[in-house]
């Protein structure tokens, strides 16, 4: 198992192929190397079942466009964006330090909560499931972290009056 993956990275450039597709209803599976995708055909009549793999490597790749398309620039973020959600399920994953098997994303889409299934590393497989309250907070935490990163001025200064 791979447990050096960033899920949150690997889950959000999934996210944002999906945003992209105007797919809203999906299942993620791993498989350690290979992310594998079952969606629901997001074109009227919505029948079909549509299948998508990707690899690590892939991955990678669709990273790095995705960072050379943003540039410098700080696009406007929605939290509630499947990227966005999916990047904050991945940060949880990484935290637990753990191996992500199954996602299922047909919720964002029609529930308030998601299942979720990981391995950790003593092997055991969890099951959670996840209110999409708490994904949506923990996105905005992670984006206030990462501005307070981008501007370590801040950092410093944060608390201080003049």
């Amino acid at each position: 198992m791979l447990y050096h993956l960033n899920y949150a990275v690997a889950l959000r450039c999934i996210g944002q192929l999906l945003q992209q597709q105007d797919i809203e209803i999906f299942e993620i599976k791993t498989d350690g190397s290979e992310f594998h995708l079952e969606c629901g055909d997001p074109n009227p009549p919505y029948t079909e079942i549509i299948r998508l793999d990707y690899s690590i490597d892939k991955i990678k790749i669709l990273d790095r466009q995705a960072q050379i398309r943003r540039g410098g620039s700080r696009p406007e973020v929605r939290f509630d964006s499947i990227p966005e959600m999916l990047r904050a399920i991945g940060e949880y994953v990484d935290a637990k330090r753990s191996h992500l098997r199954r996602l299922d994303g047909a919720c964002l889409a029609h529930r308030p909560d998601l299942q979720l299934e990981y391995q950790t590393r003593a092997g055991e497989i969890v099951s959670e499931t996840l209110a999409l309250g708490w994904v949506h907070e923990t996105a905005v935490r992670m984006y206030k972290k990462r501005a307070r990163i981008a501007n370590p001025v801040s950092m410093l200064t944060r608390g201080r009056t003049v």
